[in-house]
């Protein structure tokens, strides 16, 4: 990524499990600042030496243009992403792009079959680069692509060989804006309807199937969400009560009498909920949340955001 950007200036965050650092000493060529945290998890024992580092660079932000963090592949991102999210020294001098996951398409299913990291690793990704399609089958390249998208279905996904991205922007995704919360919102499950149309129909959009993970999304559409406070105030307990087992949540919401969409993210236990652009005057007003985590229940959430909304008292399946 350094020589494909060689007028980006890059600072690297490098996290080393075990004793004797390696991957530092072979991207250390590339002349980028690098800071190395060794024998632990950048995710959890770490996030003290992670402050420590940010802080370093802050010092030479202005011969900073790009900060990269790797976290190893046993790790847990969700701290790291959080840390960019609630600590308010982090956001005011850092703007958090994307989690971006590299995977090995050979052996991708069954490492997910039996590690709960790796799953993580996935649900929390804004994209996910499936390496080494060259080296696997188009019948397993699809099978894999299917499990990935079963544990998050909101991700771009990528086929790579030798992880060459052939031009697909890895810096500029800006997953976290409201912009591109509500394009992947709007994306998930692939609806081929037009709203008015689902507005219409208040059956469910499709079966249930059996998932393969623990990890899997739930999507609820409905017409208004009662309340933004009421919302906020539900939204901050459901969080709080679930951080351990909800990974991400996105959603567009309708509040009555309000001219502007709202967009809604979330992260382990915190969220950011922000105006988006204005509803057009012959367009269908709608709500639409997701939620990806572990073991979710489909009708305790049902049940919950029935509470929220009013119109329709049946939320569809998005």
């Amino acid at each position: 990524m350094i020589k494909k950007h060689p007028k980006t200036r890059f600072a690297i965050v490098e996290n080393e499990f075990g004793e004797m650092p390696v991957d530092g000493d072979l991207i250390n060529h590339s002349g980028a600042p690098i800071y190395e945290l060794s024998d632990g998890c950048i995710c959890c024992s770490l996030i003290r030496d992670l402050c420590q580092a940010l802080q370093s660079i802050t010092e030479i932000k202005s011969r900073i243009d790009h900060l990269l963090i790797e976290t190893t592949g046993i790790a847990d991102p969700m701290s790291v992403v959080d840390l960019f999210i609630t600590n308010d020294s982090v956001k005011n001098d850092f703007l958090i792009n994307s989690v971006i996951c590299l995977a090995d398409a050979t052996n991708i299913v069954q490492v997910l079959d039996t590690e709960m990291e790796a799953r993580k690793q996935v649900a929390l990704a804004d994209m996910v680069i499936m390496n080494k399609i060259d080296q696997i089958t188009s019948v397993n390249a699809t099978m894999v692509k299917n499990t990935l998208v079963g544990l998050n279905p909101m991700a771009e996904i990528i086929e790579t060989t030798y992880a060459q991205t052939n031009g697909t922007p890895l810096l500029t995704t800006k997953a976290y804006s409201g912009d591109h919360v509500e394009k992947t919102t709007l994306s998930f499950n692939n609806i081929n309807l037009s709203l008015e149309k689902i507005s219409q129909n208040h059956s469910m959009l499709h079966t249930h199937s059996k998932h393969r993970h623990d990890i899997h999304a739930e999507g609820f559409l409905f017409d208004e969400c009662s309340d933004e406070e009421l919302f906020n105030i539900w939204m901050s307990s459901f969080l709080y009560f679930n951080q351990n087992r909800l990974y991400r949540v996105k959603g567009i919401l309708n509040f009555p009498k309000k001219k502007k969409r709202y967009v809604f993210q979330a992260v382990k236990g915190s969220y950011i909920c922000e105006e988006g652009r204005e509803w057009e005057k012959d367009e269908a007003r709608f709500s639409k949340i997701v939620f990806i985590g572990k073991y979710l229940d489909r009708k305790e959430l049902e049940e919950s955001l029935l509470k929220l909304f009013l119109k329709n008292k049946t939320p569809r399946t998005a």
